[in-house]
């Protein structure tokens, strides 16, 4: 038998049902029968111990309807798909649920290749159209937070949806993508440069209040160049977007993307 860990629990792979079942008896102090073994992963529901098609029992971490709104007609023919500690598999006739674990070394993606997704965020040059809702959402006016969540409807948690919307908007494509959404947003209102550099030259010209003058001749002075404090500072964001982050979350945040598991996740494999 096998098994790696999650959260520090132990998730086995039994090379036969007789092991399975003298192990579980040995665990729980009941006697197994095979009858608590689906025979056809392809029928077993979340939790349920299968048989694999390497003829091993492994459990059913998770069983869920496949959604992928970009190529639903590719994935009409698959049930579900299904998630062992081994694997993530589509539910249907031709796949072959195996229990190697050097075949899977992201046990979060069907692709037997990738190791960790998240590199693919950084990498990636051009935006998906989940990272344009993303960014159409927080040019709203909705928080990161929530603009993550309904984007992307895969993360329900806020404190993940909180670090992934953070690693997003660190990048310079999706930035780009808020910029040209607002730039939109501003050109339907009739908000252009011109119109941002005359409000600000009438205030600081006709106001009768002091501080209004100074404040505007300085964003004026910002604008144009001429305040020594030029630098853009986009951690500030259109809309208030960085807003919910603490200094430390966004200083960490830089230059890293974060991982689809915790670290906890990803353990050393034993044998027994």
């Amino acid at each position: 038998m096998e098994y790696k860990k999650i959260r520090g629990n132990r998730h086995y792979v039994y090379d036969s049902k007789e092991e399975f079942m003298q192990h579980m008896a040995h665990l729980e102090g009941t006697r197994y029968t095979d009858k608590k073994i689906v025979d056809n992963w392809r029928d077993g529901a979340e939790g349920d111990w299968v048989l694999s098609d390497d003829d091993r029992v492994v459990q059913l971490l998770k069983v869920a309807a496949l959604n992928h709104p970009n190529d639903r007609k590719n994935y009409k023919w698959a049930k579900n798909y299904v998630r062992t500690i081994v694997g993530t598999f589509v539910n249907n006739e031709k796949t072959f649920m195996d229990t190697d674990f050097d075949q899977h070394p992201n046990r979060y993606t069907f692709s037997k290749k990738i190791k960790y997704t998240s590199k693919r965020v950084k990498k990636r040059k051009k935006v998906t159209n989940n990272e344009k809702i993303f960014a159409t959402n927080v040019v709203s006016g909705m928080g990161p937070v929530k603009a993550y969540i309904d984007a992307f409807q895969t993360v329900t948690d806020e404190n993940k949806a909180r670090k992934k919307a953070l690693v997003l908007l660190k990048q310079e494509r999706v930035m780009q993508e808020i910029e040209k959404s607002v730039l939109d947003v501003a050109k339907e209102l009739g908000v252009d440069h011109r119109y941002i550099l005359n409000r600000l030259k009438t205030l600081a010209d006709d106001s009768e209040d002091d501080n209004i003058i100074l404040q505007s001749t300085k964003e004026l002075g910002k604008i144009i160049g001429t305040s020594t404090n030029t630098v853009k500072q986009r951690d500030v964001g259109v809309f208030g977007m960085f807003q919910g982050f603490s200094p430390e979350q966004l200083s960490d945040a830089k230059g890293e993307v974060l991982p689809d598991a915790p670290k906890e996740l990803v353990l050393n494999s034993s044998k027994e």
